[in-house]
Formats: C-alpha cells, structure tokens, sequence
C-alpha cells in the first residue's frame, strides 16, 4: 500500500507541475498578445488648437509642374489633407480641393515627401491631422510681374485687381479669363469697389446673370463707388420683380 500511494503522489505531482507550466505558458501567451495589440492600437489623432500645437514644415519642395498645365499657362491653389505622426512624417495624404491638368497628382507626389516638425500636447509629440495649400504658379518672383502675383496671391487687392485686368487684356501675358476672373473676385471680396464695380459689369455682360450683378452694382455703391449710379438704375428696369426680390435677398435687404 506505501509503494502505491509513493506512485499515486508521484503521478499527482507531476500531473500539477504540467498543469502549473501549462498555466505559466497561457499566461505568458495571453501578456505577449494584450502587449502586441497595445502596440497595434492607433494613437489618437488630435486637430491643431486646444493646447496642441501646429506642427511646422522643415523640409517642403516646391511640386514640378504638369506639362499639360504649362501648355495651358494653368495656375492656382489646390488643398490637400494629411495625417503628422510623431516622427514628423506624413501620411494619408489626400486631395481635398483640386486643380486638374496633372497638378493634384503633382502636388500628391511632393507632400508625401515634405517632413515636419511634429506638433505636440502637453510637451509631446503627437499625431495630428492637418489641412496645407499648395500653390502653382507660372511665374517668377524675381521679375516686376512675377512680384504683381506674390502681391495678389499674399491678399493685396489692388494688386489682384491690376492682376485680372492684365489677364482679361492679353498684355505682358498670354489671356486667360478664368484666371483673370478668379482675381477680380478674389479683390472684389476683400472689399475694393472698383473690382466690385468691375464684377457687376462681368456677369451683366456675360450671360446676362442679371442677379449677380445687381449684387456687385449694389456693393460698389455702398462702398461709394461714383460710376454706379447708372448702371443700377438701367438694370432694375431690366429686372423682374422675382429677380430683384433674390439680389436684395443676397444683400440682406427688403425688397425695393
């Protein structure tokens, strides 16, 4: 009876020593698993503001240009969206606001290889998702017209107004309308009546959009734009009353 009950705790006691290491290894495999999805985990992906700062480009080339935009004397601003980690390196770089003619392809190509330094919160680096402008332009800053378009394009007014006009005419460069319209709007908005003066005659003479240029007519003349008189009084009577009750809607003011 001795010797059997010897083998009875032998064979307990290596069955629990098994059961033991069995439990080692679960425990083991269960800690390696928990501790590879933290690492898989995304980080939190925070916007800029609230305490978290922009992060800053350090290294940013200029995109080349497409060749079928050249051949078109093509230019503007397309916007794209991107993700800033911690190690300052972009990713899921995407197009928000595009130009066409090759360029969004162009301007994809030289983000994902623009670097940063990261923004942070709280002192540390953190991931980030941000919004950047990429600009194309045809001209060079180290000539008289190639300074007129870093002046209009850095929000001067006057300067996007002579830049439209030169546009419209041909003269010094080649025509282009749409461009030549995107800056008489562009200083029409910031407020200068003559290129507000300038957007009504655009669009009475294009299309006969006569709601749009009643709103234009009407900013100039509250801007005191002096020519305007006229032209108001001509187009109200050229206007239905469905048409002028839009403008005035436009303007934020009764109907006449």
């Amino acid at each position: 009876m001795g010797e059997t009950n010897a083998r009875k705790f032998q064979v307990f006691w290596i069955t629990g020593l098994l059961l033991s290491g069995l439990t080692h290894i679960r425990a083991q495999s269960t800690s390696a698993q928990n501790a590879d999805s933290s690492q898989k985990q995304p980080s939190a992906i925070y916007r800029v503001g609230n305490g978290v700062s922009a992060p800053r480009a350090t290294y940013a080339p200029s995109p080349e240009y497409s060749e079928e935009a050249r051949k078109a004397n093509y230019q503007g601003t397309c916007v794209l969206s991107l993700v800033v980690g911690p190690d300052g390196l972009p990713r899921d770089v995407g197009m928000k606001r595009s130009l066409g003619l090759g360029l969004d392809e162009k301007a994809l190509q030289a983000v994902r290889s623009w670097r940063f330094a990261p923004a942070t919160k709280d002192g540390m680096p953190v991931t980030v998702q941000i919004d950047v402008e990429v600009s194309f332009s045809m001209f060079q800053e180290n000539t008289k017209f190639g300074a007129l378009v870093k002046k209009a394009n850095d929000g001067d007014a006057k300067a996007q107004f002579e830049m439209s006009q030169v546009l419209f005419s041909g003269r010094e460069q080649p025509r282009n309308d749409a461009l030549g319209f995107q800056y008489l709007e562009k200083a029409a908005k910031n407020g200068m009546p003559k290129a507000q003066f300038a957007m009504g005659e655009y669009f009475a003479s294009h299309g006969n959009d006569f709601v749009n240029a009643y709103v234009w007519y009407s900013l100039a003349e509250r801007n005191h734009y002096k020519a305007n008189g006229k032209r108001l009084k001509e187009l109200s009577a050229k206007m239905t009353t469905e048409e002028l009750s839009d403008a005035n809607k436009r303007l934020g003011s009764p109907t006449p």
